[in-house]
């Protein structure tokens, strides 16, 4: 599992392993839980493994706006990634961050 503090070296198997994983998010001086729903390869690219997306779910209030947010797993090192509202479900709004 590569560590998430190199993210040109992450690859969507990084992420899919974290599934099962709390993360956390810091927006708006508020931190809020989300968890992966969604895994998703998306073509070739200069990455290793190739383009892909993560998909988040987490509350539905409060929304988080679409930007660069401080993401956090349990005992593993905060990234930042830009994350972007796709709509909610049921269970609360989703995320996604793409690594193309």
């Amino acid at each position: 599992m590569t560590s998430l503090t190199d993210l040109a070296a992450l690859t969507a198997e990084d992420f899919s392993a974290r599934m099962a994983q709390p993360v956390h998010v810091s927006a708006d001086g508020e931190t809020m839980a989300l968890r992966i729903t969604d895994v998703a390869h998306r073509g070739q690219s200069e990455r290793p493994g190739g383009a892909f997306s993560v998909v988040f779910r987490g509350p539905k209030s409060p929304v988080i706006d679409q930007a660069i947010h401080r993401v956090e797993f349990d005992g593993e090192e905060a990234i930042d990634l830009f994350l972007v509202p796709i709509g909610e479900d049921a269970q609360g709004v989703l995320y996604e961050a793409v690594f193309a």
